[in-house]
């Protein structure tokens, strides 16, 4: 059965969650992909581009709250386990899945202070790099990113602004 936060034909909208993880150096855990590491039917998730810096994100589940989501997430994508903190907000983009439909996507973010880093898990999500850099070397990044494309989600530098903004 389809999730009902997930999209379908006969529901073209999406619900996920992402965080900002953060390490004791104010550095900020990210996937970075490149045509080099995603297998090409893939492709589109880089909007074109050769490379892309994307912030944890994952999928809602029936049942569960956002907050486990999260931690869910955490472990699924990084291998990490983290104290959530503040909301930081919210994207939302309108994206073709690699189908005959157009999505409405709405990620929720979260702040979260890295306490434990563990082995990630071998997984379809583990075909990117990871990587900590500065909050505001990645603004810069997400920013390009999002004028580079037609790729809204692929611009998460307002959610990096607000954990800046309000840490």
């Amino acid at each position: 059965m389809m999730s009902r936060f997930q999209h379908s034909v006969d529901s073209p909208f999406h619900i996920s969650v992402g965080a900002v993880l953060v390490n004791g150096e104010g550095k900020v855990c990210v996937h970075k992909r490149t045509r080099e590491n995603i297998p090409s039917e893939l492709h589109d998730k880089l909007g074109g581009l050769e490379e892309v810096f994307i912030l944890m994100r994952e999928s809602l589940e029936d049942g569960e709250s956002l907050e486990y989501a999260v931690h869910r997430g955490l472990m699924e994508e990084f291998g990490a386990e983290g104290e959530l903190g503040r909301y930081l907000g919210s994207i939302q983009t309108r994206i073709t899945p690699g189908t005959s439909y157009e999505t409405e996507k709405t990620t929720l973010y979260f702040a979260a202070r890295l306490t434990k880093l563990g082995e990630r898990p071998e997984d379809e999500e583990s075909d990117s790099d990871l990587e900590w850099h500065e909050p505001v070397y990645l603004i810069d990044r997400m920013r390009d990113q999002g004028l580079q494309t037609n790729r809204g989600d692929l611009d998460e530098s307002k959610i990096l602004e607000a954990y800046v903004h309000y840490r």
